[in-house]
C-alpha cells in the first residue's frame, strides 16, 4: 500500500513539473491576450448618449521594445479580396501572404488624416456596417460626460490589442476637410484616447429684441422674432440625410404660421402642402400637454440628399447654414415675473435618420429661449401707518413714459375686500371690448398691474375716494430686470416708485380726507331774516282774525 501510495505520488510530482516547464517554455500573451482601453472624446455635448462602434481589422502583437506586428483577421479577407480597393489586387490570395500584403498596402497609404488614409476609413466602416458580410458585431461604447463636464466621452474596455476601424452612431457627419465620420485607431498599450473627428447637427436658438440672445422682456401683445440656426452636414457618405427642427413653445406665446421662412445659405425655401412633393419643407402644428398648453411646431427639410440635388441646390456643401425665422405673440396666458410654472420658455432641437426615407433615431441637444413680462403692486390707504384703511373705488391709469395716452388694460380678477384686483395690459383687437384706460381699487385697496415690459411707466391717479384729495402728481414706476449671463435667464427683477423701493413689493399711496374750506358771510343774516319774516307775517295774520271777531 505504501508502494501505491508513493507511485502515485511520483507521478503527481511528474506532471506537476511538466506543466511548470511547458508554462515557462510558453510566452505570457499565449494565456492571456494583451488588452488595452480605448476612449473616445468630443467637446461636443451633442456626443453625450450616442452609440460608437469599433472593428478590429488586424490582430496586434507587442514586441519588448514596442515594435507591433499583425495580423489580418479571418472575416476581413473578403475585404481585401473584392472590388471594394481599386488599387489593391487581393484575388486569389489567403492567410498570411493576403495578411502581408494587405499591412503593406495599409501601411503605405500616409500619415494620419492623408487622403488615402481617409477614403480606405470610409469604405472599410461602409463594408463592416453592410450585413450581407457578415462581420462579427461590434464592441459598443455610449459616450457620457466626464468627471467635470468639459468633454464627453465613450470608453471601450479591455479590447484586445489590434487596428479597429471607429464609426459614430448614424448621424454624425465628417468636416469638409475629411469628408467621413471613420476613424482608424490602433489599440496597442493600457490606454489610447482618440478625438472624434466628425460631429452630430446642432440648433442655435435666439431671440432677437434684446442683445441677450436667449434672454428677453416684452409686455404682452408684443411679437417677438426667433431664428433657429443649424446647418447643412457633409452628405457623402449617406443615401439618406433626413432633416427636422422640432420647436416647442409655451402658453404664452401664439405662433404667427405665416411668418415662417426656411432658407439655405441665402436661398428661400418653397413651403409644401402634400408631403414633399412639390415643395421643399413642410410645416406641422400640435397642441401637446408637456408643457401644458404648449404649441409643438415641426419644420421637416426634404430628404437633404436629394435636395443637394434639386435645381437651384446643386451648390451645397457640408457646413452651410440652415434657418428658420418665425414670429410668436407674448399672450394673455404669458407667466409673469418669476413665475415658478414657467418663463415662456421657447426650446428647440433638430432631429435626423439616415437609415430609410422615414428613419428620424437622432436628435440634438435642446436650445433654449426665455421671455420675460413684469407685474407690480399698489395699495391705496388713508394712512402710511400699518393699522391705515384700505380705500376702494380710487381709479388709476398707466402711461408710457413719454406717451400721452394711456394704456389700454383689461380685468383678469375683481378682487375683494382681501384680495387685489388683478389686470393685464390688453391685446388688441382681441381686447377692445373689455378694454379699459381706468382701473380702481377694490374694497381691498390692492391692484396687480400685470405684463409690462421692463423700463419705466407713469401711474396716474384719476379720481379718489369719496371724502379724500385726488393725487396731484404722478408716480415714476421703473422695472429694471437682472438676468444671467451664461444663459440669459432672468435673475431677478426690481420695481421702483419714484425711486423707492417698497420693502414687501407694495407701493402704498396714501389719500388724505378732505378738510372742509373757508367761506365768507354766513347762515346767521338769512336765518334772522327767515324768522323775522315769520313774525310780521304771523302778527298780520292775528290782526286780521280780530277784526273779523269784533
Amino acid at each position: 500500500m505504501k508502494t501505491m501510495t508513493k507511485r502515485i505520488a511520483s507521478m503527481a510530482l511528474a506532471v506537476m513539473m511538466a506543466v511548470v516547464m511547458l508554462a515557462s517554455a510558453l510566452p505570457t500573451k499565449a494565456f492571456a491576450a494583451a488588452t488595452g482601453d480605448l476612449t473616445i472624446t468630443s467637446t461636443s455635448a451633442e456626443f453625450k448618449g450616442k452609440t460608437v462602434m469599433a472593428w478590429k481589422m488586424f490582430d496586434a502583437t507587442v514586441g519588448a521594445k514596442g515594435a507591433v506586428g499583425y495580423q489580418l483577421a479571418k472575416e476581413w479577407e473578403p475585404f481585401f479580396t473584392s472590388t471594394n480597393l481599386t488599387d489593391f489586387q487581393g484575388d486569389g490570395l489567403t492567410g498570411a501572404v493576403l495578411s502581408q500584403k494587405a499591412y503593406e498596402y495599409v501601411s503605405t497609404l500616409g500619415d494620419t488624416d492623408a487622403e488615402k488614409v481617409v477614403a480606405f476609413a470610409k469604405k472599410a466602416a461602409a463594408w463592416a456596417k453592410d450585413t450581407k458580410n457578415n462581420v462579427t458585431a461590434p464592441s459598443t461604447a455610449v459616450a457620457v460626460a466626464n468627471q467635470d463636464s468639459t468633454k464627453y466621452e465613450a470608453k471601450f474596455d479591455s479590447l484586445s490589442y489590434g487596428y479597429y476601424v471607429v464609426s459614430p452612431q448614424d448621424g454624425s457627419t465628417g468636416n469638409n476637410k475629411r469628408g467621413t465620420t471613420a476613424m482608424l485607431v490602433n489599440v496597442k498599450e493600457a490606454a489610447t484616447e482618440a478625438q472624434l473627428k466628425s460631429e452630430y447637427p446642432t440648433v442655435d436658438k435666439t431671440v432677437d429684441d434684446s442683445d441677450r440672445s436667449e434672454g428677453s422682456d416684452a409686455q404682452i401683445g408684443d411679437t417677438l422674432k426667433f431664428t433657429l440656426t443649424s446647418k447643412v452636414p457633409d452628405l457623402n457618405e449617406c443615401e439618406y440625410f433626413n432633416f427636422r427642427f422640432v420647436d416647442t413653445l409655451s402658453k404664452g406665446l401664439t405662433l404667427d404660421k405665416s411668418s415662417i421662412v426656411v432658407k439655405i445659405k441665402d436661398k428661400t425655401l418653397t413651403l409644401s402642402n402634400d408631403n414633399l412633393a412639390t415643395g421643399q419643407y413642410t410645416v406641422g402644428t400640435e397642441e401637446v400637454a408637456d408643457p401644458q398648453g404648449a404649441t409643438k411646431l415641426t419644420i421637416t427639410l426634404k430628404d437633404l440628399v436629394k435636395l443637394a440635388k434639386g435645381v437651384g441646390f446643386t451648390d451645397i456643401t457640408a457646413g452651410d447654414s440652415i434657418t428658420v425665422t418665425y414670429s410668436a405673440t407674448l399672450n394673455k396666458d404669458a407667466a409673469v415675473g418669476t413665475d415658478p410654472n414657467g418663463d415662456n420658455t421657447n426650446s428647440a432641437k433638430v432631429e435626423w435618420g439616415t437609415k430609410n426615407e422615414t428613419d428620424y433615431d437622432g436628435s440634438s441637444n435642446e436650445d433654449k429661449t426665455h421671455t420675460y413680462t413684469f407685474d407690480f403692486k399698489i395699495k391705496k390707504t388713508d394712512d402710511a401707518q400699518p393699522t391705515a384703511n384700505p380705500l376702494a373705488d380710487a381709479e388709476f391709469q398707466i402711461k408710457k413714459n413719454g406717451e400721452d395716452a394711456p394704456m389700454k388694460l383689461v380685468v383678469v380678477s375683481e378682487g375683494s375686500d382681501t384680495a387685489p384686483r388683478i389686470v393685464r395690459l390688453a391685446i388688441s383687437p382681441d381686447d377692445d371690448t373689455a378694454a379699459k384706460t381706468e382701473v380702481a381699487t377694490p374694497k381691498s385697496g390692492l391692484i396687480t398691474f400685470q405684463g409690462f415690459d421692463a423700463g419705466t411707466y407713469k401711474l396716474v391717479e384719476t379720481k379718489a375716494p369719496d371724502g379724500y384729495n385726488k393725487l396731484k402728481d404722478e408716480i415714476a414706476v421703473v422695472i429694471t430686470p437682472t438676468y444671467k449671463q451664461d444663459d440669459g435667464t432672468l435673475q431677478s427683477y426690481e420695481v421702483t416708485f419714484d425711486a423707492q423701493k417698497p420693502t414687501d413689493g407694495i407701493f402704498v399711496i396714501v389719500n388724505k380726507k378732505g378738510i372742509e374750506l373757508p367761506e365768507t358771510g354766513g347762515m346767521g343774516t338769512i336765518l334772522f331774516t327767515l324768522v323775522g319774516a315769520a313774525a310780521i307775517g304771523y302778527g298780520i295774520y292775528r290782526k286780521r282774525t280780530a277784526k273779523t271777531v269784533a
